[in-house]
């Protein structure tokens, strides 16, 4: 979430997002916090990747979901 009345930053996030989805750094920092365990009591979460999040993952857009 981030304020409606800040355009400029808005536009860094989502710019930020993209580039990580396109460089697959995204579905990296995913595997590692939501599939591995996390320190420092190395709890493991196991959550997989939605397909809803895999599509968005290859065509990022700011829709919500329908």
């Amino acid at each position: 979430m981030l304020r409606k009345d800040d355009p400029q930053f808005k536009t860094l996030v989502d710019d930020t997002l993209a580039k990580l989805m396109r460089s697959g750094d995204f579905e990296k920092l995913y595997v590692r916090w939501f599939e591995n365990p996390i320190p420092p009591k190395s709890i493991n979460i196991q959550l997989p990747m939605s397909d809803a999040l895999k599509r968005a993952i290859k065509e990022p857009n700011d829709r919500p979901n329908s």
